[in-house]
């Protein structure tokens, strides 16, 4: 959705409009509440957050200005505040994103294929160990950057740092990923022997 469908969508809500609330729902609903998910490792608590951040939407629509980045920015830089609180709140002191959870499974290209998806969940699994085991900065902006697809800049206004932060938290965070993988992404050339 672009900026200034946004724009006129969040200008409908601020008039009452439910039918541009609920397009802008429809619209981002599944990735504000997979962002919310991957940090707190629970589907009520997603769900509970979820609908906070839409509210806070519906109740001050306006807060949202197109210049300062797209709607999903906007919406993420709500849910990691409501996240914050909650992780604060769950463990009674400050955290940093520590609380994971495994992330969806790589998407299955070789459907039928049971071998393929036994590879396909074990690799899955050592992704999400990898990407748990990452300081909470840098698994913030992998989560970010990779799963919400969210530009430099728009992670530089979610997560309040400087966009040279970003960049080298990525950076660091996709070099420690590399070594980590390195052994399961490997070509069968290098695993198996040619059988004559």
């Amino acid at each position: 959705m672009n900026r200034n469908i946004e724009a006129n969508l969040i200008e409908k809500i601020a008039q009452g409009d439910e039918s541009a609330f609920n397009e802008i729902y429809r619209c981002y609903r599944n990735r504000v509440y997979g962002f919310i998910y991957r940090m707190t490792s629970n589907r009520a608590v997603a769900e509970d957050i979820t609908h906070e951040v839409f509210v806070v939407l519906i109740e001050n629509p306006r807060r949202y200005q197109t210049e300062r980045g797209s709607l999903l920015t906007f919406l993420c830089a709500i849910a990691r505040n409501h996240v914050m609180n909650y992780l604060r709140r769950k463990h009674n002191l400050d955290v940093g994103f520590d609380e994971f959870e495994n992330f969806d499974t790589l998407e299955d290209e070789t459907k039928g294929n049971p071998l393929a998806d036994l590879l396909n969940q074990e690799l899955a699994a050592r992704i999400d160990t990898c990407i748990t085991a990452l300081p909470p900065l840098q698994r913030e902006v992998i989560i970010l950057r990779e799963f919400q697809e969210l530009s430099y800049e728009e992670i530089a206004r979610v997560t309040e740092a400087e966009l040279s932060a970003v960049k080298t938290r990525l950076h660091r965070a996709r070099q420690t990923l590399a070594r980590q993988l390195a052994a399961y992404v490997t070509s069968p050339k290098d695993k198996c022997y040619e059988l004559h």
